[in-house]
């Protein structure tokens, strides 16, 4: 080994140990590796702030942690990832950065503290709880509230309405629907009071514009809920005809659509009706005059006999009398009137059409095969009789039911979990982490330790041949003196070489070694060839 290591070039030489020691640098890497603990994330996209303060906690605690993400994302051994997040919370880790929530009262001595600056941290508290409850939905990363909360003047009627802006930092390139904006509205709407929901404007981080606040969008509003409407129903009716054949048909073996069209105006009609026939007195008033007056005819000339005193009595005449009566009777009826308001709300089903797809039978054949048999016409009636009396079917609406008979395609069942390798789920990262290590090494050990071993053990076994040829030569040449000098008896107990070791197949290696040492020795090569020859003949 020694001397073919010795035989070999500077270059070989230096590739062979550049070699090895990538080798053993690689075997002591996979082993650091193997037996490295496995790191788990103990937060992500943390702030600076918090991050700076947990890294801190980590080193006075001791415990091996990583770094990715620019510094966001924090982590360390997956043994300790549960322990550690309570012992974080338990200091207040993390803060959530500079989100303040009510806590800000907690270190706040409101002894001394203006009535201004309590108002500002109470609605800066507000905004911040917010903003967490906000930020700990799953599609949104963090989240910005701002309130605009009026103050009400004395004296005054009018009141401004608060208003409320929100900023979203989405996850990713997830995007947020009509359902989570309107949940987020209703949201802060319900924690501020007198804050309506058309009163928010939501914002993402792309600048979109997901929510307009104000009373522009109410006719958009009521188009997205009469939209809403429709599909819960038809979603209702589907679900309920499904469920009501899958019990005699089997899971999966029944798909129904529907499809409803449905009158969303709001029609008021005010009706007022008199019947002249049943007519009451309701109240009777009656009037009663009667006027009698009484004159003296007396002489109307003046003189001077009429204006002594016992003329005027002398002078009187005769007495007239009048007497007029006045006689007046009102009666009040009530005649019997009816009011009718006919109020027809929103949401009135005009038509509805219901397509019902179900599957047929299976039989088993002899030879062990599904064999598809279709339903009769009879069992396709008495489910179409079904489906009408579920959903309410209602021949003057135009209501439509088709049940048709047709194959399934062949599908498993969404819902059958794969248990198969539920047990590798918490373990997968490190058992391929673990088989690519270790093939990696196969692959070293095959493609570089083998044929470096084959390589030292062909030199050596090479040198060994040079060495019995080099003494075979020696031995022949000897022989062949011998010979020549009569000695034939000590020739013939001369070691000879085995033919049987050079038969077969030769390396081309070994072959050119051979030439090499026939042009360097003719001489010897020839004596040996001779002795060979002569050994036959003998």
């Amino acid at each position: 080994m020694v001397q073919s290591l010795k035989e070999l070039s500077q270059v070989k030489l230096a590739a062979m140990i550049g070699t090895a020691v990538v080798l053993i640098g690689f075997f002591i890497f996979l082993s650091l590796r193997i037996s490295s603990p496995v790191m788990a994330p103990l937060y992500t996209n943390v702030p600076v702030e918090d991050g700076s303060s947990i890294v801190a906690e980590l080193d006075s605690r001791g415990i091996p942690y990583e770094l990715r993400a620019n510094g966001t994302q924090i982590l360390v051994p997956s043994d300790e990832v549960n322990r550690l997040r309570l012992a974080m919370a338990e200091i207040g880790l993390p803060s959530s950065g500079s989100v303040v929530g009510y806590e800000i009262f907690d270190s706040q001595d409101s002894l001394g503290t203006s009535n201004f600056v309590l108002n500002v941290n109470k609605l800066r508290a507000l905004e911040g709880e917010l903003s967490r409850t906000i930020s700990s939905f799953s599609q949104v990363d963090s989240a910005r509230v701002h309130l605009v909360i009026p103050k009400r003047e004395l004296f005054t009627r009018d009141r401004s309405e608060p208003t409320a802006s929100v900023a979203l930092k989405l996850r990713g390139v997830s995007e947020l629907g009509k359902e989570e904006v309107a949940s987020i509205r209703h949201l802060i709407a319900t924690a501020v009071p007198g804050l309506r929901p058309q009163s928010i404007t939501i914002v993402d981080s792309r600048g979109r514009l997901l929510a307009r606040g104000g009373d522009e969008e109410t006719a958009g509003v009521y188009a997205e809920e009469a939209e809403e409407f429709r599909v819960n129903y038809e979603r209702r009716i589907r679900t309920t005809v499904e469920r009501l054949l899958e019990q005699t048909l089997g899971y999966g073996k029944v798909k129904a659509e529907v499809n409803a069209a449905i009158d969303f105006d709001r029609i008021t009609r005010n009706e007022e009706k008199f019947d002249p026939e049943s007519q009451v007195a309701r109240s009777i008033q009656g009037i009663e005059e009667l006027e009698r007056t009484n004159e003296r005819n007396v002489d109307e000339n003046v003189t001077v006999g009429n204006q002594l005193p016992d003329a005027q009595a002398d002078n009187a005449g005769t007495i007239a009398s009048s007497e007029l009566s006045r006689t007046e009777e009102t009666t009040n009826f009530e005649i019997s009137k009816e009011v009718i308001q006919h109020v027809k709300e929103t949401g009135t089903v005009q038509r509805l059409s219901v397509a019902v797809l179900v599957d047929g039978t299976y039989t088993t054949n002899e030879d062990g095969e599904q064999v598809y048999q279709p339903r009769s016409e009879e069992e396709l009636e008495m489910l179409e009789d079904l489906v009408r009396s579920a959903i309410g079917y209602d021949v003057e609406r135009g209501d439509e039911v088709r049940v048709v008979n047709m194959q399934f395609a062949a599908s498993q069942d969404p819902f059958a979990e794969d248990t198969t390798l539920a047990w590798l789920k918490d373990d997968l990262d490190t058992i391929i982490q673990t088989l690519v290590l270790g093939g990696v090494a196969v692959l070293a050990i095959l493609l570089v330790v083998r044929p470096l071993v084959a390589r030292a053990i062909e030199s050596a076994e090479l040198a060994q041949q040079e060495e019995e040829m080099e003494q075979a030569a020696l031995e022949g040449t000897t022989g062949l003196a011998r010979l020549t000098d009569g000695s034939e008896d000590d020739a013939g107990e001369e070691d000879m070489i085995n033919i049987d070791r050079i038969q077969g197949k030769v390396k081309s290696s070994s072959y050119r070694k051979i030439n090499d040492l026939i042009d360097k020795h003719p001489d010897e090569t020839l004596q040996i060839i001779r002795s060979w020859a002569f050994a036959d003949l003998q």
